[in-house]
């Protein structure tokens, strides 16, 4: 339910979703407004619109190694944090204005 997902979100160091090309990925703004960073894959799709890797989480490659690596790296709380509030500045600067008006651009 919505309050467990949120105590998951508050409690977690990171949020791995690794999705093979999705859409949109939803979850990515739900971590980002969590102040969490993303580990995600470089063939996810949508989500690499918002996870810019060592700036908002960390993007790599879809193999086991270098998910372990970005598992290491988020290890470190300062490190996390600066991931997360980096992607909460950026989740929450997504309005439904802005995405209308991007869509009536496209």
């Amino acid at each position: 339910d919505e309050e467990e997902l949120l105590e998951l979100y508050a409690n977690a160091r990171a949020v791995v979703y690794p999705p093979y090309d999705e859409d949109y990925g939803y979850v990515t703004l739900e971590a980002f407004l969590a102040r969490k960073p993303v580990i995600t894959a470089s063939d996810s799709g949508g989500t690499l619109a918002f996870v810019e890797d060592g700036i908002t989480g960390i993007v790599c490659e879809p193999k086991a190694e270098a998910f372990a690596a970005a598992f290491n790296f988020v290890a470190d709380e300062a490190q996390a944090r600066k991931l997360g509030e980096a992607g909460y500045e950026r989740a929450r600067r997504i309005t439904w204005n802005g995405v209308i008006e991007k869509l009536v651009q496209a």
